[in-house]
């Protein structure tokens, strides 16, 4: 008598999955995955000969990332093409390199700028800001203010001349 043999055999398969922290759990052939490894389920008889299937997989689990920065600024600051003139938090949502939420949070203080107008009217000169005008006109001043801004100032400036006369007399005596 003659025998024939069939011998079948089990099968394999490997495969890679790469997902983002904020899909978690990911769901792979009925398991619920919430970490980064390789993981193996045996399926009884399940390939097509009737054989065990094992499948293995191999998950990375990439991060989502996030950074703030703290910035002072005066009248305004751009970030991420937006010019902002108030104080504030914002937030910028983008894909990190790995194709992930990125959320960057601007922490914003907006300083002003000053501009002071001032009328003097003075007698022959005045003294202002180290000069000694003698002129009347408008004269400017730039420096920066108590928050780190640029201040200007501005004068108006009216010189009325003192004016001075003789006096003579005669005396006479008697």
């Amino acid at each position: 008598a003659t025998m024939t043999v069939t011998v079948k055999q089990p099968s394999t398969s490997n495969s890679s999955a790469n997902v983002c922290a904020t899909s978690l759990p990911y769901i792979w052939n009925g398991l619920s995955l919430s970490a980064a490894g390789s993981y193996t389920k045996v399926f009884a008889g399940g390939n097509a000969a009737g054989c065990d299937s094992t499948a293995t997989l191999n998950l990375t689990i990439n991060p989502v990332t996030s950074s703030t920065a703290n910035v002072t600024a005066c009248d305004q600051y751009t970030w991420n093409g937006v010019a902002y003139t108030q104080s504030g938090i914002y937030t910028f949502n983008t894909n990190n390199a790995a194709g992930c939420d990125s959320t960057a949070t601007l922490n914003l203080t907006i300083n002003r700028s000053s501009v002071v107008n001032q009328n003097v009217t003075a007698c022959d000169s005045y003294f202002w800001n180290g000069m000694n005008y003698t002129q009347s006109g408008n004269y400017t001043y730039h420096t920066t203010n108590a928050t780190g801004c640029d201040s200007t100032v501005n004068l108006s400036l009216v010189i009325n001349r003192s004016t001075s006369f003789r006096i003579s007399a005669i005396i006479c005596s008697g």
